[in-house]
C-alpha cells in the first residue's frame, strides 16, 4: 500500500471515530479505560499581572498515579502551576493556577488541561481571556492632562497691567 492510501484510510477512520464518539465542549476521554477530566470554571478572565484558579476533577477516581500538564498555552507570558502536580487513588482533585505575567498580551485562546495516568490520557478545554491591567482610556487621559498642563502657559498669555 502506498502512503497516500494509508493517509486516506487514517482520515476516514478519524472521521468515523469523531462521528461515533463526539467531542464534548468541556472534556474528552482519549481511551475508554480512564476517568474523565473536568475543569471548573472552563473559562477564565485574567488581567495582566493577576492569576486565576481552576479546579480539576477526575471521575471516577483513578487507580494509580495521575499527573497534569497543559497544552496550547502561549509560549511566553504565562505561568501555570498544578497543586498537587500529581494525584493518586486517595484524591482525584487538583487546582491549576494560571498567572498572566506582565509579558502577557491581551488575547483570547483555548488551551487544554491534560491528565495522564497508566495507559490513558484525558483532556479538558479551558478558555482564557487576558485583559489589560487597566483600561486603555486611563493612560490616554493622563497623557492628555500632561499635554494641557504644558500648553497652558502658551495659551494663556499674561496681560500687561494697565494703570
Amino acid at each position: 500500500m502506498n502512503h497516500s492510501r494509508l493517509a486516506v484510510i487514517a482520515l476516514l477512520l478519524a472521521t468515523v471515530n469523531t462521528c461515533i464518539f463526539p467531542i464534548t465542549a468541556n472534556s474528552v476521554r482519549i481511551h475508554q479505560s480512564g476517568p474523565t477530566l473536568t475543569v471548573t470554571p472552563s473559562s477564565v478572565v485574567i488581567k495582566v499581572g493577576d492569576s486565576a484558579n481552576v479546579s480539576l476533577a477526575l471521575a471516577p477516581s483513578p487507580s494509580g498515579r495521575v499527573c497534569f500538564d497543559v497544552e496550547d498555552f502561549p509560549t511566553s507570558g504565562f505561568i501555570t502551576t498544578f497543586y498537587p502536580p500529581c494525584v493518586s487513588t486517595e484524591s482525584s482533585l487538583a487546582v491549576l493556577t494560571v498567572e498572566a505575567t506582565p509579558a502577557a498580551a491581551p488575547q483570547n485562546f483555548t488551551a487544554f488541561v491534560v491528565a495522564t495516568g497508566g495507559n490513558w490520557t484525558a483532556r479538558a478545554t479551558i478558555n482564557v481571556t487576558v485583559e489589560p491591567a487597566m483600561p486603555a482610556w486611563i493612560p490616554w487621559s493622563i497623557i492628555l492632562v500632561f499635554i494641557l498642563i504644558l500648553l497652558i502657559p502658551v495659551i494663556v498669555k499674561r496681560r500687561p497691567k494697565h494703570q
